[in-house]
């Protein structure tokens, strides 16, 4: 499908108002996307019923905190009963897995080095709405919303190792090669 209203590097928020494709909201807009399809990847490549679930949880999250950011909160929005339920899902792995030590080298199973990848790309919109905080006003349940998705992605990703019976290959802070 195509428009061609963006051909002159122009697109539509949430509001129908007209920025440019280079303005920090679009940008986090793009990263959410890609966020949201990272994980999706980790989804598919789960086989935990749980996992599966709680990755869908967050792709609809998402798509909330999108709305949210993008029509100003005049729309659905995310809201702090998300970042609660962000919080207890994280303890239900954490407990699973049980003490952990940093720092973790990512990998082991595709399970988890997709759950990894999403994770990255969780700070790295974190990262962006903080930039775009001082052009557009942002809710702060949104910053804690992006804080608690890369705890929960970073648990899931230990727990699908451990699950699979896969050791965590711990960095060494001690050695240099």
């Amino acid at each position: 499908m195509f428009t061609r209203k963006g051909d002159l590097g122009a697109t539509d928020t949430g509001l129908r108002e007209r920025v440019s494709k280079s303005s920090p909201l679009i940008d986090v807009e793009g990263t959410i996307d890609e966020l949201n399809s990272f994980i999706g990847f980790a989804k598919s490549n789960t086989q935990w019923d749980d996992i599966r679930n709680d990755l869908e949880a967050c792709q609809r999250d998402l798509f909330l905190l999108g709305e949210h950011l993008t029509a100003h909160a005049q729309r659905r929005t995310i809201t702090e009963d998300r970042v609660t339920w962000l919080e207890e899902r994280t303890m239900v792995y954490k407990r699973e897995i049980g003490p952990l030590r940093l720092f973790v080298i990512p990998g082991g199973s595709k399970e988890s080095t997709s759950a990894h990848m999403a994770r990255t790309v969780a700070r790295r919109l974190e990262r962006a709405v903080v930039e775009a905080s001082s052009d557009i006003d942002v809710d702060k349940v949104i910053l804690s919303y992006l804080n608690r998705i890369s705890s929960l992605l970073f648990q899931i990703a230990i727990v699908s190792n451990k699950r699979l019976g896969i050791s965590e290959e711990i960095w060494d802070i001690r050695r240099t090669i």
